[in-house]
């Protein structure tokens, strides 16, 4: 796995439109994404994108955690955070997130239009 910059990754994080993590906090398989909710929530991430928005949903059931996101282009992703840590949810969403930049490239196109 290559080491994505801090700058670089903030970057990336404009081509995410929508988080959503759901989990129980009283649930122990919650623990990653916690983590996910805290590192995305970071001042930086809101900076760069002002438009994103992160949405914690704090439930009281016992159905595994999860952590969903909608990129720019539409596309989405899912995890079921409890089989993931923090940084290979993150790893992922950089990978897709270098995906859309470089289709976004190729189309002439920019994020920040």
């Amino acid at each position: 796995a290559s080491k994505i910059t801090k700058n670089v990754s903030t970057r990336l994080f404009k081509y995410v439109a929508k988080i959503d993590v759901t989990f129980n906090p009283f649930d122990k398989r919650t623990t990653s994404a916690r983590e996910f909710l805290n590192r995305t929530s970071a001042k930086r991430f809101i900076q760069a994108n002002s438009k994103l928005a992160i949405t914690p949903h704090v439930v009281s059931t016992a159905d595994p955690p999860r952590v969903e996101l909608e990129f720019v282009d539409g596309s989405k992703k899912e995890f079921d955070s409890q089989g993931y840590f923090a940084s290979e949810m993150l790893e992922e969403v950089h990978n897709h997130a270098i995906q859309i930049e470089y289709k976004y490239e190729m189309e002439g196109k920019s994020v920040d239009d």
